[in-house]
């Protein structure tokens, strides 16, 4: 676990694996081989999708690279969760797992089982965020607003609730709504969010703030110049 909050990525994986071989009953061990898969396909998607925005055959073996991960993960968050039928830390980062693949429905399912059992939560409010995004994802806005209001009730500083809160206001083109939790995470020093900054331009767009546009687009493409968000913001 330590060699985890420090993304040694191949040292948590052995000794996990040591852990298993003298005990396969060890469920904190499968939740550590399964977060370091999850970690690895969360690495290639971010290659994928913001910092690479790679395409043809490159993202072809890339995505092929990033699922079999994810596959990776999900059975070891299943078998820790089959060996500890309450640790719900292990049903939730199943359900993650389960929505980067865009398996929307199953995740919901999962993060409302790991929800019914909160105190063996690492996070219960990243917890309902991330069911929030999934409700999002899957079409109901209603059902995403609500948690992630929730979510932000627990931690009022959450970036990821109130990007992902802004997202459900995007969309439902309720545009002062959005640009105020946007804003939120720009002005945060702590919330380096690429993404809420694309999104903070594209909505200031909406609105017409054509003074302040250039200054929010410069930030933005100032956070990560050679990424395909940067190119996004100067393309608004």
């Amino acid at each position: 676990k330590d060699y985890l909050t420090r993304l040694q990525l191949t040292a948590a994986r052995k000794e996990a694996q040591r852990a298993v071989q003298y005990d396969n009953q060890n469920a904190e061990a499968f939740l550590v081989l399964g977060l370091v898969d999850f970690l690895e396909a969360q690495n290639n998607h971010r290659l994928l999708e913001v910092d690479d925005c790679l395409t043809g055959v490159d993202a072809e073996g890339l995505r092929n690279e990033m699922v079999a991960h994810v596959r990776a993960a999900i059975g070891n968050f299943a078998k820790a969760a089959g060996i500890d039928a309450e640790y719900s830390e292990a049903i939730a980062n199943q359900a993650k797992a389960h929505a980067l693949l865009e398996e929307y429905d199953v995740a919901i399912e999962l993060l409302e089982k790991s929800l019914e059992i909160p105190h063996r939560l690492m996070q219960l409010g990243l917890t309902r965020a991330d069911l929030g995004w999934a409700r999002f994802n899957s079409g109901d806005d209603a059902g995403a607003a609500k948690e992630l209001r929730q979510a932000l009730q627990s931690n009022a500083n959450m970036c990821i609730a109130k990007y992902r809160l802004g997202r459900v206001y995007f969309k439902r083109e309720e545009w002062n709504k959005a640009l105020e939790q946007f804003q939120a995470v720009v002005l945060e020093d702590d919330c380096r969010m690429q993404e809420a900054h694309l999104y903070f331009v594209k909505t200031m767009s909406q609105l017409s703030m054509t003074n302040e546009l250039p200054a929010a687009i410069d930030q933005c493409s100032a956070l990560a110049p050679k990424s395909c968000i940067a190119a996004q913001c100067q393309g608004v």
